[in-house]
Order: structure tokens, then sequence, then C-alpha cells
């Protein structure tokens, strides 16, 4: 899972800081090709809100959550690109 240090990481999403009140999302290593636009949210935390704001940010949480509940299914799926 990320590194998650409040005050100091910031946000895969929006670049800002990420504060200790904050609800944060941690993205797990490995989860996004290096190829894919997705990879900055590869092993990198993000505001929970900002995961809402653009389809790119949606579709990383849309795979993390997809990851989560079914992670055989997920990297089976991954063989579909």
């Amino acid at each position: 899972m990320a590194l998650f240090l409040p005050g100091r990481t910031r946000c895969a999403a929006c670049g800002e800081v990420i504060g200790r009140a904050d609800d944060v999302v941690l993205f797990p290593p490995g989860l996004f090709d290096p190829r894919s636009v997705l990879f900055r949210f590869d092993d990198a935390c993000a505001h929970r809100a900002c995961l809402t704001g653009d389809e790119l940010s949606r579709e990383a949480l849309a795979a993390l959550e997809f990851f989560r509940r079914d992670p055989v299914a997920f990297v089976r799926s991954l063989d579909d690109d």
C-alpha cells in the first residue's frame, strides 16, 4: 500500500498536500501498468473527493474497487487489454 505521511504526501489527482483530517484513498503498487495513463495512481494516495472529479480519477477508483472485490477477476481482466 502507498506510504501516506499526513501534511507531506501529495494527492495523485490534484497535486495538493493531503492533510491528517482529509479522507484519503491509498492505491497499492502494481495495480496499473506503467504504460497506462492511470499509472500516476499506482502506489499513490489521493483525496477521496478528487477521485470523483474527472473521468481518469473515477476510472482509477473504479479499478481499485474492482480489485478489492475480486483480485483474481481483476488480474484476468488485464489480459483483455
